[in-house]
């Protein structure tokens, strides 16, 4: 969050999109972090009426909005905790309603009512349906959370793993799906995201609609909008974006055509996504081979073996089957 983007929205100069999103950032701020010193800059540049009175009674009324007289909520309630001297006195003309939406983006962060869990074991997918009739459809390896009801201003949820989506339209609700370092942000779309643990990367692409990608990395933010038809992926060691097309009509999705596309991915990363779905364990024992790069498509149900053989096209590997094992080298 910069400095500007809070400034905008402290004088009430910002779009209701980009009011939601200071607000959810106001409610993940950690004590003595550059976020809370961030905050502390931008209130102390604000004239706010410092009247004792006024500052006592408005915290009062925030005291009593969020039950901070109980000493159990207390304890259950880090952002409570962090509330300052500079937070009582701009409470008294400003305040109080950021911090109570803060609180509730919190609750519904760290207490939702209640979460479903999904899974998808090796050699599987899956289809869930949402509360908002949004569809993900689950990659093997594939893991999922989400509340059973969404709250009325945000959709969110959480994937490790592979997912692509069909999401409802809704403008009043934008729909959030987080991913590692990387969230998107839709109002309605089809798109695909692959944000495995051990991947290096993490890739979006989009098939219809629009989408906004932001990538932490490092404390920094940064942000990718993309039109159909184009892939953005994030690198988790440098924090680099990188974006290149793809023609949609030629991509067929993996969970109507059980397909693999592997466009500029290394061997190395093919076979981590081949082990997945066929359920197997492939060694690479040759060190040049798992940097080998290969833009290649299998969507007519293409055995392991079948896709093996077309990778080694150019006669480069060797490739044998040792008691449930698959050996490249």
């Amino acid at each position: 969050m910069t400095k500007e983007e809070l400034q905008n929205y402290f004088y009430n100069q910002c779009t209701s999109q980009q009011a939601l999103e200071v607000q959810q950032w106001l409610s993940t701020i950690e004590a003595e972090s550059q976020d809370e010193a961030l905050l502390k800059e931008i209130l102390n540049e604000i004239n706010v009426d410092k009247d004792d009175r006024l500052v006592n009674q408005a915290f009062e009324k925030f005291k009593k909005s969020i039950h901070l007289d109980d000493k159990k909520k207390v304890e259950k309630t880090p952002i409570v905790r962090r509330i300052g001297e500079w937070y009582r006195i701009a409470a008294a003309v400003l305040l109080i309603p950021i911090l109570l939406t803060s609180l509730y983006f919190y609750k519904e962060t760290t207490n939702p009512k209640e979460w479903v869990e999904e899974y998808v074991p090796y050699g599987q997918s899956k289809m869930v349906c949402l509360p908002d009739s949004s569809k993900l459809w689950l990659n093997a390896g594939t893991k999922l959370i989400y509340p059973k009801k969404f709250n009325n201003s945000l959709r969110q949820v959480y994937v490790a793993g592979e997912a692509y989506a069909q999401v409802t339209k809704d403008k009043s609700r934008p729909f959030v799906l987080s991913a590692g370092e990387v969230t998107v942000e839709v109002l309605g779309t089809k798109f695909n995201v692959k944000s495995y643990s051990e991947d290096s990367y993490i890739a979006v692409s989009l098939m219809e609609g629009s989408v906004k990608m932001n990538a932490f990395y490092k404390g920094e933010s940064k942000t990718k909008l993309l039109k159909p038809g184009e892939i953005v992926r994030y690198s988790k060691s440098t924090g680099e974006l990188q974006k290149s097309d793809f023609v949609i009509a030629t991509r067929k999705q993996w969970f109507n055509s059980k397909g693999f596309y592997f466009m500029d991915e290394s061997l190395s990363e093919i076979v981590v996504a081949l082990e997945r779905y066929f359920d197997v364990r492939i060694n690479i024992e040759n060190e040049m081979l798992k940097k080998e790069r290969f833009y290649s498509m299998f969507v007519n149900n293409e055995s392991l073996d079948e896709i093996l053989s077309a990778l080694n096209a150019s006669g480069k590997m060797i490739i044998e089957r040792k008691n449930n094992m698959i050996y490249i080298r």
